[in-house]
């Protein structure tokens, strides 16, 4: 992995998991010294995360960690929600043993796992896996995103923490089983109503 996509992929999980918080400003010098990495990937991962609206580059001013809106939220969850069937269906078409064995060990992981916020990270990598399957790096890509910022909603509402814990591991079993049983129909219910289930804790 180049270092650029080593400080796009940290940088992102501090903004995903809170630890950067919307309005902070950044630093490059900072971050270079945070991450232990040259400016030239910092700069890199800086810019593709302005570009996934992650943050916010003013030139000449400042780099600024982007807040997200109630209208933002609901537009996550219609993208997720229209792009689930064909996910979906192109994982059942196109995974091979290897992918489900990766599922499989990610599975084992969230089950076993009984810290919430550890348990959300491991469901992010659980749908990781799920969009690879597809063999279409453009959704995959788009349906990485839309669930970072799906995780991100959970990370920041502190508030509602107690209900990070409510993930149910019983629909990531479902999921793994209806693409091992190349079953597209129910997988699509399942994974509909797992994007419903996170959706519900921000828009009522």
């Amino acid at each position: 992995m180049r270092d650029s996509d080593i400080a796009y992929e940290k940088l992102k999980m501090m903004i995903v998991t809170a630890q950067l918080k919307p309005g902070e400003a950044l630093s490059e010098n900072s971050l270079m010294e945070q991450l232990q990495l040259g400016r030239t990937p910092i700069r890199e991962g800086l810019n593709r995360l302005a570009w996934e609206d992650f943050i916010k580059i003013i030139p000449r001013q400042c780099i600024l960690v982007n807040d997200i809106s109630i209208q933002d939220v609901e537009a996550v969850y219609q993208m997720r929600l229209a792009l689930v069937p064909l996910e979906s269906e192109l994982a059942v078409k196109n995974h091979t043993e290897e992918d489900l064995e990766k599922l499989t060990e990610v599975f084992e992981q969230i089950r076993e796992e009984k810290d919430p916020y550890k348990r959300v990270v491991l469901d992010r990598s659980f749908h990781r896996v799920v969009s690879s399957m597809t063999r279409n790096p453009f959704l995959e890509k788009a349906m990485n995103n839309y669930q970072d910022l799906s995780i991100r909603l959970l990370f920041l509402n502190k508030l509602n923490s107690s209900s990070v814990d409510d993930l149910k591991f019983e629909e990531h079993e479902s999921i793994l089983k209806y693409i091992r049983e190349e079953s597209p129909a129910e997988l699509i219910t399942v994974q509909r109503n797992h994007v419903l289930s996170f959706r519900r804790k921000f828009i009522n």
